[in-house]
């Protein structure tokens, strides 16, 4: 396969009833990032291949250079949306590649340039980078309508962390829920929800060693938000409840979703928005005082300590049993 671009690929999925209005933002956003044209590869997913949402996606993808992969015309579901994203990732990926996989409701922070991210990793031998998603919210906690303008994040200022706030972690959400793979070589492949790698990926060596929700602190807020690299999640707008009673009413739902979905629904009934009084959160994302690489070293050498432990205490359990 010729190529007129370099850097890595950017995967994605856009429900047209629903996002249509986070696309331009999107791609805004990855093209500042470094992702080229025609590296973009978004998956439509619509109720026919003629709804007025297609045309006007096909519309802002052709502004930014950028075509859709397929268009989806089946009803949603996270597992299928999963299996055509790892299709993709296949039909487009070369050895070598490197992945961004982003929903369009997901913009990623790296702590510098992706090019100097990528060389750090391939120094390491790394070839799964995962964050925690960072919640972002309309300054009065209502689900508010996504505009053209100005950028998302002063559309969306607060900074929080909701997912575990509302639906905990029990009912099929956990911690692994909670953190997003965002960038990764061809040969892994995401799992279902693009959280974790898939089981049999290949050659999955993390930028911490070990998975980032196996780190305890992963449930904090504070450690959540000065992680070096974090998935913006502007998740909660006004589509969100109508887009989620059309998923829960699809029979392919998983359990899990099906929980997550159903206390997301409770919560949002009985609060119409957020009660920011109750939501650990800032109008500014806090960084660690310490220098990226410094502060991801870090993590690694406590990361790599905690396996060793883990593994003198298997083996003196074994020894006395």
């Amino acid at each position: 396969m010729t190529r007129s671009f370099g850097g890595p690929l950017l995967i994605s999925c856009l429900g047209v009833e629903d996002d249509l209005p986070l696309l331009p933002h999107f791609l805004v956003h990855y093209r500042d990032l470094g992702i080229a044209p025609g590296a973009v590869h978004v998956i439509l997913n619509a109720s026919s291949e003629d709804h007025v949402g297609v045309g006007k996606a096909r519309a802002i993808l052709a502004e930014f250079g950028h075509t859709p992969a397929e268009i989806w015309t089946e009803p949603y579901s996270s597992a299928a949306m999963w299996e055509r994203r790892r299709a993709v990732q296949t039909h487009v990926a070369q050895a070598g590649d490197w992945i961004v996989n982003a929903d369009v409701d997901e913009f990623h922070e790296y702590p510098a340039p992706l090019n100097e991210v990528l060389d750090w990793c391939g120094e390491r031998r790394i070839t799964a980078v995962q964050g925690p998603f960072i919640d972002r919210i309309a300054v009065d906690g209502a689900l508010a309508t996504v505009r053209t303008a100005p950028p998302l994040a002063e559309q969306f200022p607060v900074c929080a962390e909701a997912m575990i706030h509302i639906a905990g972690l029990s009912g099929g959400h956990d911690r692994y829920g909670t953190v997003k793979l965002m960038l990764h070589r061809a040969e892994v492949k995401p799992s279902r929800g693009g959280h974790h790698p898939q089981a049999d990926s290949r050659e999955v060596r993390y930028a911490l060693h070990r998975p980032l929700a196996e780190f305890p602190a992963i449930t904090r807020p504070e450690f959540r938000f000065s992680h070096p690299f974090r998935v913006h999640h502007f998740k909660w707008t006004d589509t969100l409840v109508a887009g989620l009673h059309r998923r829960l009413a699809n029979p392919a739902v998983s359990p899990a979703g099906k929980a997550y979905g159903a206390k997301l629904l409770e919560y949002f009934d009985e609060h119409d928005g957020f009660d920011l009084s109750d939501l650990s959160h800032s109008n500014s994302t806090r960084r660690s005082i310490l220098p990226w690489r410094m502060r991801i070293a870090a993590l690694r050498r406590g990361s790599q300590l905690r396996s060793k432990a883990g593994r003198i205490r298997q083996r003196l359990r074994k020894a006395t049993s």
